[in-house]
């Protein structure tokens, strides 16, 4: 790393000291906006800017003393501010915004705020509000915990990063950003983040039940150090996930961004993960994993609503990968937005499961955040309370139950009413502030948040991780059926595709425009159909708003159906009809799936894929590499199978089409 890089990083990585005292291994310090002291042969950032070093400075001391030092000289808006945990998306151009309204009145940016111009909801994709400036988000609410789920070029990210924390270290006491993102290692984007992949390509977009398949927890580990070296190369930090719920009821939309059904394998393929991204020690060079969905979300009823059941009175078997998680060094996990029937709550309302379980009975030293839009939109969902809330009420009773930090809320004048009102104590700010810090102190950002934006274009899609990834994309394919020997296809056949691009395809045969020329055919297909959405706009009449809350009632009404839409497989018949075999690949992409009755009747091949990219599923068609893919849930027969097993009960379905654990491979 070159000394010019930026103006103030002191690079002092010998061991130095008093010839009586202690020796302590100066660690790299980065500044950008305060001056560097010097005190008994060391250097420390005077992040307040006083001149003299004080024990928060202190990077020898316990990491609890340097909080309680940082924490008594802030202000009550200062430790408030940390209890929020806002968007703010890096722009493709990477222009940092200090100023919206000033920007705009002055036509000084030309682009829009924020990839795409999205300015609009709590979660959208790269999403950067309208507002969502320096002025308003670091100097004027505090804010030192942002979600960056933006797209840009690995150098103009880092440059973004670094510019973010310039801002940050000018201020009053020079608290750092830890930045977070949602998963975004996928081979291709879609999910939380959406746009050109510029780091390594895992498979599933989510980048958790494709690799789950794999069986493989040393690739497991690698993947986690990929995440780790890549965000840590851009200036993130954080990653909100992995996601740890465990895929009992096949009906859950989010199940294609778990591990596994069995909560043993989610354990194994967790701690996996954890030890390459977090490491024995996590510092300078690793990420924070912020575990999803506290206490565990499956379970929903009839894979749907606003509550968790536990039919089979199983709800420890949920809780087991938190337990481990906890135990392995997780100190950051988010609550859904479910409640369940122990008290009517949403879980971040709940002081049951915000207290007294996750810290009085786990254990657990971490911070707790709200899952994104829980406090402004969800509301604590007890039937008596149901429209009878503010958002300030949700605040104090987030809070009050022992929620740290509201995800996506932005109005922190709201708590600080609430402590000048007596409804929340300010120390239960400071214990919220101290459980939030220790995140910033561990990852070592109070020393040096800066990083090199030469060396962010060489880390990301690095030859070795990209290797890594492919590889864990070819592990990831699971072949369900093989009739006859189908497969692997021979080398130099005349094949039909869809679904599949078709200059990749020409790579491993001749590829014909007509089905009936083909001797294979081979159709890669989503499992669903395209849902309603349902968004209000601004300018709806009252009429209006009224018939699509209804029409939304409506849909949300409806049983969940995980079976193959017949519009999809109707495509697939049809092929058949030529008389040529047919190899179909099903991705699933939210619930599980239930497969065609008469699949075997209709294609000779059938495979699960996750996401990968097409040549990494070609190589497993044309024998380049082995299907060594096993099923991390079981697939029911039938939907009256997935209507009659138990929501929290794994494996629990009377007919199975295919057992948990099931993967063919060739001969």
């Amino acid at each position: 790393m070159k000394q010019s890089m930026w103006a103030g990083c002191v690079l002092a990585l010998a061991l130095a000291g008093c010839a009586s005292g202690p020796k302590y291994e100066q660690p790299e310090l980065g500044a950008r906006k305060v001056q560097i002291l010097t005190v008994d042969g060391y250097q420390f950032k005077d992040l307040n800017k006083n001149g003299q070093l004080d024990a928060y400075e202190d990077w020898r001391l316990p990491m609890q003393d340097r909080i309680d030092n940082l924490v008594s000289q802030m202000t009550l808006e200062e430790k408030v501010g940390l209890m929020f945990h806002p968007n703010i998306a890096v722009p493709a151009d990477g222009h940092v915004v200090y100023d919206t309204q000033a920007e705009l009145s002055q036509e000084a940016y030309a682009g829009p705020i924020g990839p795409g111009g999205n300015n609009q909801g709590a979660m959208g994709q790269g999403q950067m509000r309208t507002g969502a400036d320096v002025k308003t988000y670091i100097e004027e609410r505090n804010f030192r915990n942002i979600l960056n789920n933006g797209i840009a070029e690995p150098t103009l990210f880092a440059t973004w990063s670094n510019t973010m924390q310039e801002y940050a270290e000018a201020s009053r006491l020079g608290i750092p950003i830890m930045f977070s993102t949602d998963p975004r290692h996928g081979a291709t984007l879609g999910a939380h983040v959406s746009g050109k992949q510029y780091f390594s390509q895992w498979p599933s977009k989510e980048g958790q039940i494709g690799i789950t398949a794999a069986r493989n927890p040393e690739l497991v580990k690698k993947f986690g150090e990929a995440v780790a070296e890549e965000y840590r190369a851009v200036g993130l930090h954080m990653i909100l996930g992995p996601q740890i719920d465990v895929i009992t009821e096949p009906r859950w939309s989010r199940n294609m961004g778990c591990f596994s059904e069995d909560a043993d394998l989610t354990i194994q393929m967790m701690e996996a993960f954890m030890e390459g991204a977090q490491g024995e020690n996590v510092g300078p060079h690793k990420v924070l994993v912020h575990l999803k969905h506290w206490p565990g979300a499956n379970p929903h009823e009839g894979g749907k609503g606003n509550f968790t059941v536990y039919p089979g009175n199983n709800v420890d078997y949920h809780l087991k990968p938190f337990k481990a998680g906890i135990e392995k060094g997780a100190l950051a996990i988010m609550g859904y937005y479910s409640g369940t029937y122990v008290d009517t709550l949403n879980v971040n309302y709940s002081p049951y499961w915000s207290t007294k379980v996750l810290y009085d009975q786990l254990g657990f030293k971490g911070a707790i955040c709200t899952d994104w839009g829980v406090v402004g939109r969800t509301g604590p969902l007890n039937p008596r309370l149901a429209g009878k809330t503010t958002l300030k009420d949700n605040m104090e009773m987030v809070i009050n139950a022992g929620v740290d930090q509201m995800g996506s809320e932005t109005e922190t004048q709201l708590v600080v009413e609430l402590v000048k009102e007596g409804r929340v104590t300010e120390e239960r700010v400071n214990q919220a502030a101290k459980r939030i810090l220790q995140w910033h102190f561990i990852l070592g950002l109070f020393e040096n948040p800066y990083v090199d934006p030469e060396n962010a274009a060489k880390v990301c899609q690095r030859e070795d991780l990209q290797a890594n990834a492919y590889q864990a994309q070819l592990e990831s394919n699971i072949l369900l059926v093989n009739q006859d020997n189908i497969l692997p296809a021979k080398q130099g056949i005349k094949f039909y595709v869809e679904g599949i691009d078709a200059e990749i395809a020409k790579n491993y045969g001749t590829l014909v425009e007509k089905p009936a020329e083909a001797d294979l055919i081979i159709v890669r297909t989503g499992v669903t159909e395209p849902r309603p959405r349902f968004g209000f706009g601004a300018n709806m009449t009252e009429a209006q708003r009224k018939a699509l809350e209804r029409q939304r009632a409506i849909e949300a009404a409806k049983p969940v159906n995980i079976e193959i839409p017949a519009s999809i497989w109707n495509k697939v018949k049809k092929l058949s009809t030529t008389g040529k075999p047919v190899v179909v690949a099903f991705n699933p992409s939210g619930t599980s799936i239930v497969l065609p009755q008469d699949l075997k009747q209709v294609v000779k091949g059938c495979f699960l894929t996750f996401d990968c990219l097409d040549n990494a599923f070609l190589d497993v068609v044309f024998g380049k590499f082995k299907p060594v893919g096993k099923l991390p849930f079981e697939i029911p027969a039938t939907m009256k199978d997935v209507e009659a097993q138990k929501e929290d009960v794994p494996f629990d379905a009377p007919n199975k089409a295919f057992e948990f654990g099931f993967g063919l491979t060739y001969n």
